[in-house]
Formats: C-alpha cells, structure tokens, sequence
C-alpha cells in the first residue's frame, strides 16, 4: 500500500483530508484516484476510507505555499462523491476554507503572530483571496474559546474569514444568465421562476411555495423522489443556462456538485435539526439547501454568502422573500441546523467583501494508507 502523509480536519460544519501539495504526485491526473480512495467513493458507507457517508464529510483540501501577490498559501478544493465515483473541483467550499488558515499556521507554512495571524488565502478553484483572522496561542491556532456555530457540538476559537469580491467566481458573471430571476420549463414538471447567480459558488434558487413545500423541511424531504428530481432538474437546467453544458442532462454526471439548488421562504418558526427552536425573528430568511441529491444537514458556506448576497441584489428571489434586514450590512440565515449570520459590505450594488465566523479544529494527522 502508498501511504501519503495528511492532516484530518473539521472546518465549520464540514470536515475534509487535508494534504500538502509537495506529498501528492506531481502528476495531477494521479490525484483522482488518490481522493476516491482517500474517502472510500463509490460506497454508500464509505466504509474504506474517510469520508462520512455525506457531501459535506468527504471533501479533499491541497494546501501549498503560495508564490503569488498578496496570497500566502494557495489551496485547492475538491468535493468528492459518496456513493458516485464523482470528483468535483469546479466550487469551493467555505467551511473547510475555514480550515486552511490553522493548517497554515500550525503546518509552518505562515509565521504564526498572537494573539490574531491574518493568513491570506488564494483559492485555486474560483481564483479569489479569502483573509482568515485566525487565533493563535503557543505560536499555534488557537482551539478553545467562546464561539459557538449552528451544527457544531461546543465551542471554539472564532475564526474571521472575509472572502473579498466573490462575484462571478464560477462563471466569471454575478448572474450568468443575464437576468436576476426568470421561468425554467422543466420537462415532466412545468415553469418554476428561479434566480440564478454566482457570488462566491454558483447557485439556482427557488421558492419553496412553488414546490409545494413549506420550507422548513429537515430530512424527510431525502425520501421524496418526486420533489428531488425536480429539484434536480431544475439544478441542471441551470447549470445549462449558465453555460456550463450543451443538455440539461448532462449537468447531472459532469456538474454533480455545482450548481448546489436552494429552497427559500420567508422567515418562520421551525425545529432545528437537533431539535431547537428557530424563531422567525431571529432570521431574514429561511432556506434549504439540496448537495449531491440529498439536503444539507447545515448550509454551505460559499453558498451563504451567494444567498446572502441575493437576499441584498434588488429583482432577486431572495429579495422578494427576506424580511427587513434587522441589522445593517447583515443577513441571518434560518437554515436545518439553526441560523448564520452572513457580513455583505456592497458597493455600487455588487459585493465587494463577505464575512462569516466559523470554528476549526485538527482532529488527526498521520498518513492515509492506499491500496
């Protein structure tokens, strides 16, 4: 068997294998299967690798030291598939950004300062910079403290991360399609009015009305085929719309985890996934979100700050269904696992800075054995 050197890591809600770029081979198209065997894809238990059954525990993260302006670390993301040999590189993921800044520090890749080391992170996958504000105590990342975030057990060291001008990092376009909402005919379903836009990943959204759906929906929404080829098609559609394939149908093989879809409704009360009850006046808005054929059982984070984002663009869904925002340059996002709270500095109507506050923490490090 190879054995490859690697750190194993929760960032935010998420938790990934996270390798330097220096121990993988230099020939990338090796990488493939390094990453299907890492998490144990295809296998709906994933029972020979690391990956947790799930689209947000079998992510792979390669970390580098970074010889561009203005970046210290480069870092590229890979969502890996669960029951699909399915490896994705076209998105990046939020929560396990998170991760990379106590990566850095504790890796030796930047030069830890306290009690707060700025690590600036230049994402392979969308070509943007993400600035980390990590903690740090002993010359590494802090793990303890106060913070608390919705789908994670406890609390941690806060984590500032500011992903700066995140529009069009997919698409190289805000809204791809050219317009800020517009009706897909969906073959075997009908019309459903959609907003397409890409602000950090890309995402189609949809009312959870015109599903027939409350919007509070937890898992019990996984077992309705009905409802989730429909979301998946419209999904596709967008994926075609954007220009990412020629037929709708392809998007289901070649673009598995991108576009994600979301469910939006105006804010309600709901039970959280562990069982707490979210008030409508704690959130803007209350959303779902469909990955890899299943509903996430928190949120995505890039995908936050594209919901955001919408819920602050006029014409948009997400601004017909958010309420009033209560704080100024603030979106709370009423989501299955409780609320997240998304920073939007706008400029000139377009996003020119994003902030979240998420928590991360090594759980193991050694080598991952492959057969």
């Amino acid at each position: 068997m190879k054995k490859i050197p690697c750190v194993y890591m929760r960032g935010g809600t998420s938790k990934a294998v996270i390798f330097h770029r220096k121990d993988l081979p230099e020939d990338r198209s090796a990488w493939r299967e390094i990453f299907l065997k890492t998490m144990g894809t295809p296998d709906v238990k994933q029972i020979d690798g690391m990956g947790g059954t799930v689209s947000s525990t079998s992510k792979i993260a390669v970390i580098s030291p970074s010889e561009r302006p203005g970046a210290d670390v480069d870092y590229y993301f890979v969502q890996v598939g669960v029951d699909r040999a399915d490896v994705s590189d076209n998105l990046n993921c939020g929560n396990i950004s998170s991760a990379v800044g106590p990566f850095a520090i504790d890796e030796g890749l930047v030069s830890a300062a306290e009690p707060i080391t700025t690590v600036r992170v230049y994402n392979e996958n969308t070509k943007k910079i993400i600035e980390e504000l990590v903690r740090v105590e002993n010359g590494r990342a802090a793990v303890y403290g106060d913070t608390s975030i919705d789908g994670v057990p406890g609390t941690g060291a806060e984590i500032d991360l500011f992903f700066r001008e995140p529009g069009g990092a997919a698409t190289g376009r805000v809204f791809p399609t050219g317009r800020r909402r517009e009706f897909f005919d969906i073959p075997d379903f009908g019309r459903y009015e959609v907003t397409v836009i890409d602000v950090s990943n890309l995402a189609v959204f949809v009312r959870a009305g015109d599903l027939g759906l409350k919007g509070t929906e937890l898992g019990e929404l996984n077992a309705n085929a009905e409802k989730m080829e429909l979301l998946e098609r419209i999904r596709c559609m967008a994926a075609q719309k954007a220009g990412l394939v020629e037929r709708w149908e392809d998007a289901r093989e070649a673009f598995a985890a991108s576009p994600k879809i979301g469910i939006l409704s105006r804010p309600q009360d709901y039970v959280s996934m562990d069982g707490r009850q979210v008030k409508a006046e704690e959130t803007d808005l209350c959303c779902r979100m469909i990955s890899l054929g299943v509903m996430h059982k928190a949120y995505p984070m890039t995908y936050a700050i594209a919901t955001a984002a919408a819920a602050c663009m006029e014409g948009t869904l997400a601004e017909e269904l958010a309420a009033p925002l209560r704080k100024q340059g603030s979106v709370r996002l009423g989501h299955a696992s409780g609320v997240t709270e998304v920073k939007m500095v706008m400029k000139d109507g377009n996003v020119e800075k994003a902030g979240i506050v998420r928590t991360a923490r090594r759980i193991m490090d050694g080598n991952i054995y492959i057969l």
